[in-house]
């Protein structure tokens, strides 16, 4: 039964044209370069070291220059986000943006 549910899922996935892949957990945390709120979410982008990459979390109050700190949940590439008018080439879905 739960076989066929994963297949389904990912059937559904597929059919939607999203790319999504579960991620392990990990914990980013880094300096938010630009921010913008939509939909009930807010979309920032994280300067990690050498790397940058942009999360989106439950709205909550964050500015540029804030220190956050994310933990992986879900990463989808060629998200578009109606609500902004734009697509992100890769974000990370996350449970909440914690300042630090």
């Amino acid at each position: 039964m739960m076989a066929k549910w994963v297949k389904l899922a990912a059937v559904a996935t597929l059919a939607l044209g999203m790319s999504s892949a579960w991620a392990q957990g990990v914990t980013h945390e880094g300096t938010v370069v630009e921010t913008m709120n939509g939909g009930g979410y807010t979309y920032v982008q994280i300067k990690e070291a050498d790397t940058t990459f942009w999360a989106a979390g439950p709205q909550t109050e964050v500015s540029k220059g804030d220190k956050v700190a994310v933990v992986e949940q879900m990463w989808m590439n060629e998200f578009t986000s109606k609500t902004l008018n734009r697509t992100f080439d890769k974000l990370l879905f996350v449970g909440q943006i914690d300042k630090k």
